[in-house]
């Protein structure tokens, strides 16, 4: 049973306040005006209301609640699988906000593999810094790993592990050094947040890699 967090579109809403207070300003700088956006585990499309109006927001979800939520608001999202090619479409840039914790570090590779296919610009993570107090190995890092897990279960992937600061920031160099059409990394930390920026290169390198992962 998914916790009571992902489990009420306003509860979760608040809980999101809460945790990134005005952290998530940052986004209009680190996407710009006039792009197509495309958000995998998008909820009920939150992220819509922190990028610039000219943007172009969608976005695929696998809670029902959550997207019959954001479609009642108007906003374009779908059930989706985020491991699903099938489901995403060409776009500017890609968020990926609080869900790599959720993943395996399989799963996050294989997600990465489908983002670069798609995303023309950039792919932008969100992670929040404060988990990796989940990877201590302290009596009371260990109570609180139980206790995130828990408050922080989707219904779908189980949390089994936490990263530490130097393993999430080694995770985001090695998920660069894997595609070779991603071209620059930027990790900045805002809020208590990861915010991390990997340029994708020129289109005709894209369409190599994309024909690449066709074979």
């Amino acid at each position: 049973m998914r916790s009571i967090v992902f489990a009420h579109p306003f509860i979760y809403s608040i809980a999101v306040r809460f945790l990134y207070f005005d952290g998530l300003k940052i986004l209009k700088d680190i996407i710009g005006k006039q792009k197509v956006v495309f958000e995998p585990a998008c909820g009920f499309g939150r992220m819509k209301k922190y990028i610039h109006r000219c943007c172009t927001y969608s976005g695929i979800d696998l809670n029902e609640r959550f997207i019959h939520f954001g479609q009642k608001r108007h906003r374009d999202i779908r059930l989706g699988n985020i491991l699903d090619k099938v489901y995403y479409q060409d776009c500017d840039v890609i968020i990926l906000s609080d869900i790599l914790h959720h993943l395996t570090i399989p799963d996050i590779r294989d997600l990465l593999s489908i983002a670069v296919q798609f995303a023309r610009e950039k792919i932008v993570i969100i992670e929040p810094e404060f988990v990796t107090l989940g990877a201590g190995r302290n009596l009371f890092c260990r109570f609180v790993a139980r206790l995130m897990a828990i408050m922080d279960f989707d219904g779908f992937n189980r949390i089994k592990k936490w990263l530490s600061r130097s393993e999430y920031e080694s995770l985001f160099v090695s998920l660069k050094n894997d595609h070779q059409n991603i071209e620059d990394l930027t990790i900045r930390r805002f809020r208590k947040h990861f915010f991390v920026e990997l340029q994708v290169k020129s289109n005709g390198n894209r369409l190599n890699i994309e024909n690449h992962y066709g074979q």
